[in-house]
């Protein structure tokens, strides 16, 4: 049996067809009744519905249990009878008859028929009673806030202060009382014998007509201000605002421009290089060169930093034989091999027949060795190419880590596929391998398993089938991810 000392994921259903299965020694249950037999023996033995000490405790076939003192929060409604004490909190409704409610307090009560005391319903059934009780010679109405009035009949309603002595304190009205109780301040004169009040000449008359005619003047200048706008006032050296006073006092300075009667600025673009310009000249420059060659660097690099690089090749490219012919002015010196020395040199003076066939042998191998670089060698015992292709591909370094389309192929040619992906980031790699297949109706497959991980996942894989080619997607987990794959199609 074969031992494997790395972790081994399974992200979909896992089936094993065996009887038995064991992780780091312990047996894998299932759900035979033996196993369930197990678990309730680990934990008390049988189950039972009844209230039995040391048993693991199950509902019957109407979904009751019995139980005795049961310590636990219970949240939610209770429905049923609960007979016992119940250590802990009850959340929810309780419906059925609690025999005992000692530890709660009527602030925990919803208030039903018999309702609590207040201060108010007390003080309405007081009045209540003294209102509908037996009574003679007193008359006793209440409010609807239950004040309470009481009359006396043929008693206090029918006297008056003729028929009360005076007390100490709540004296009868007189006129000379209430004339004692005034004096006279300023600009008053005051007869206390009659109750005369005057107004003394020359002081309130006066002082009272100045202060009406100095209120009246500030209210009218008040309002008069208050009604003026800039346009009522004429304009001193203060001056007012205007668009052409504001755009007049700005100008422009080096590299800009600046009109006047608009106020609007604009840059110089002979004098200032905005982005727009910069990014167009730089654009300009490159005009379209490849990557490699996109800078000034890189193809100074390109000529070997030769900055006589025409010359250089010119020379070189003087001194060779032209393909038209030529004469050779210096001396030959052949291979230490002759076979190579001939074959370089006068191999246009060999045999005819023999070049023609060493040309067909060359251009025979060739082939073979294309067609087994394509995956399209026919071999004799079986027409390989018939049911299945090798392929490879990779992503490079996929920058931002973003849904990444690995490998497709046409879905007409190939339905199954059998595929090794392979995810490198840093020091780190991931590798899985994944089972594809399209049915007849183009619904799309994917098992993924023999994954394998040096330090946690690097990416997921997925498939679909688009304008026609089937498609493996992967998403990095991280950025600068290089993903590749081998894969055998089959038809």
């Amino acid at each position: 049996m074969a031992t494997v000392n790395k972790n081994f994921r399974v992200k979909n259903g896992l089936v094993v067809e065996g009887s038995t299965a064991t992780v780091n020694g312990f047996d894998i249950l299932t759900k035979k009744d033996a196993d369930q037999s197990y678990i309730v023996n680990l934990i008390g033995g049988t189950a039972t519905s009844a209230n039995e000490a040391n048993k693991v405790v199950k509902r019957d076939g109407s979904g009751n249990f019995s139980a005795g003192t049961i310590t636990a929060n219970l949240t939610g409604n209770v429905t049923g009878n609960v007979t016992g004490n119940v250590t802990g909190n009850v959340t929810g409704n309780v419906t059925g008859t609690v025999s005992d409610i000692s530890n709660h307090s009527t602030t925990a009560l919803t208030e039903g028929t018999n309702l609590y005391y207040t201060a108010a319903r007390a003080k309405e059934e007081a009045a209540n009673l003294l209102v509908n009780a037996i009574k003679t010679n007193i008359e006793i109405s209440k409010d609807g806030s239950n004040n309470l009035t009481i009359t006396a009949e043929n008693g206090v309603a029918d006297s008056n202060t003729d028929q009360l002595s005076e007390g100490s304190s709540n004296l009868y009205f007189t006129n000379g009382r209430a004339r004692s109780a005034i004096s006279a301040g300023t600009g008053i004169t005051y007869n206390a014998a009659t109750g005369v009040v005057s107004v003394a000449a020359n002081s309130f008359d006066a002082y009272g007509a100045a202060s009406d005619a100095l209120q009246d003047a500030n209210d009218y200048t008040d309002s008069q201000i208050g009604d003026l706008i800039t346009s009522d006032i004429g304009e001193g050296s203060n001056l007012y605002y205007t668009d052409a006073r504001a755009r007049g006092a700005v100008s422009a300075g080096s590299g800009l421009s600046y009109n006047s009667g608009t106020g609007a600025f604009s840059v110089n673009t002979d004098i200032i290089a905005n982005k727009t310009y910069v990014d167009t000249a730089i654009t300009n420059l490159v005009d379209g060169a490849p990557g490699i060659l996109d800078t000034l660097n890189e193809i100074s690099a390109a000529i070997n930093d030769d900055a006589n690089f025409f010359t250089t090749i010119s020379n070189n490219l003087a001194g060779k034989l032209n393909l038209t012919g030529g004469t050779l002015t210096g001396a030959l010196t052949l291979h230490a091999d002759p076979s190579v020395a001939l074959h370089a040199a006068t191999k246009q003076y060999v045999d005819a027949g023999d070049t023609a066939a060493q040309a067909a042998a060359e251009a025979t191998a060739a082939a073979a060795l294309a067609n087994v670089l394509d995956g399209d060698t026919d071999f004799t015992a079986l027409d390989v190419n018939s049911v299945s292709r090798q392929v490879a591909a990779t992503t490079g370094n996929i920058a931002t880590a973003a849904v990444t389309t690995l490998l497709s192929w046409n879905k007409t040619n190939y339905r199954t596929a059998k595929v090794l992906v392979k995810a490198k980031h840093g020091s780190h790699t991931h590798v899985s391998e994944l089972i594809v297949t399209l049915d007849t109706s183009d619904n799309i497959a994917l098992n993924e398993y023999g994954i394998t991980t040096t330090n946690g996942s690097l990416m997921t894989i997925d498939a679909d089938i688009d304008s026609g080619n089937v498609r493996i997607r992967v998403t990095p987990t991280n950025n600068s991810t290089e993903v590749m794959a081998h894969a055998t199609l089959l038809v």
